[in-house]
């Protein structure tokens, strides 16, 4: 079987690739990382115009792409460049979200590609321990018909410069049940709604958010009453490919910057890479790397097959969480003390790799999820 790109693609990737090489330095970035917005405002609308956001979602919503194929291709460049920019949570998290609402909720995404608004899944709660489902955010049913929002989300990416929020709420069932989920699409600025933002080690910023008695109507619904677990698990599924897809191009310049000082650095004369223990060391976190490749181009193939999603998203989620972990420690030994370094630019692709295993559940989660799979 043939697992190359098509040419489109291939054309995308290195486009994206060579965006981020020469227009995209890995100073600014951390930067902007590191400042009080997470990102760079001026970079997110420039990568917009090169039509990231488009190749993310769906012809019908005036995207041209929206594929696994698409999403992969996309984050896997957007990994190479260590991109900060909320790509994911709009582009994918909240536009699949969005896909499936009313009329009004849709056109919200053709405004994302307007650059108009800033929609955001807020989903993770406490004590969730990885699961898609537990949803412990109340959502009560008043006598006029209208509904209250009370609850908590937690670690919510780019939620401060959010306009909307797309919260996931119940009004039936246990708090680990699928039944009984809802989804709210609610403006930012609606009274009752805090916000408490902080920096993580990766660079960017979360945001901690408290729901008190949060007015919504029933036009403000995404999807119907209680039914809408399948929308936020296919919407997280697609969210887990990105970021598999993403680390694989994080492995990849962890690669090409671990070959380049094994070659430069010399000791007793010669380059390191000479040493044949050196030399065994790299071979194996090469065959790793074309490890965790198979695993996400397999989840990219199934994708849209109900049947075996699932599965395959957790083995390619399982392969990243362990070998990403393995890559960016191993790297970091065959440089010495200066792959930590913050001037050097492995440390920071090592931490956005080692914290990709926490997102959407670790290796362990997802080994249990494939196992009763």
């Amino acid at each position: 079987m043939d697992f190359k790109p098509s040419p489109e693609r291939q054309i995308l990737f290195d486009t994206l690739k060579k965006y981020f090489e020469n227009e995209y330095s890995l100073s600014d970035r951390n930067i902007a990382a590191h400042s009080d917005l997470g990102y760079s405002k001026k970079a997110w609308e420039a990568m917009r115009d090169l039509g990231i956001l488009e190749s993310l979602i769906d012809p019908e919503l005036d995207g041209f792409g929206g594929t696994a194929l698409d999403i992969s291709t996309v984050f896997e460049a957007l990994g190479r460049g260590l991109v900060v920019e909320p790509f994911l949570e709009v582009g994918i998290l909240a536009a699949k979200v969005l896909s499936r609402g009313n009329d009004v909720q849709k056109s919200l995404v053709k405004k994302i590609l307007e650059n108009e608004c800033l929609p955001i899944l807020a989903h993770s709660e406490t004590d969730t321990e990885y699961a898609k489902s537990f949803v412990e955010t109340k959502l009560s049913v008043e006598t006029d018909g209208s509904y209250k929002i009370s609850g908590a989300k937690r670690m919510i990416k780019h939620a401060a410069e959010a306009t909307h929020f797309l919260v996931t709420c119940r009004n039936t069932g246990d708090a680990s049940s699928e039944e009984g989920i809802s989804i709210a699409c609610i403006p930012t600025d609606r009274e009752g709604i805090k916000i408490d933002s902080f920096a993580t080690i990766d660079g960017g910023r979360v945001s901690d958010l408290t729901f008190t008695n949060v007015g919504i109507s029933s036009e403000e619904l995404v999807g119907e009453l209680g039914m809408s677990y399948s929308i936020v698990s296919h919407a997280i599924d697609t969210g887990i490919l990105a970021i598999c897809s993403e680390a694989l191009g994080i492995m990849e310049r962890i690669k090409e910057l671990t070959l380049e000082y094994l070659k430069t650095r010399k000791q007793f004369g010669v380059p390191i890479g000479k040493f044949q223990a050196i030399q065994h060391r790299m071979a194996q976190l090469l065959v790793e790397i074309e490890q965790a490749r198979s695993s996400v181009i397999n989840a990219t193939i199934y994708f849209d097959d109900e049947t075996e999603r699932e599965k395959t998203i957790s083995a390619a989620k399982f392969s990243i969480g362990k070998i990403g972990t393995m890559v960016a420690e191993e790297s970091i030994q065959l440089h010495g003390g200066m792959g930590m370094t913050w001037e050097y630019d492995l440390g920071h692709y090592a931490k956005r790799l080692v914290l990709i295993d926490h997102e959407f559940g670790d290796e362990d989660f997802h080994l249990q999820k494939y196992i009763s799979l």
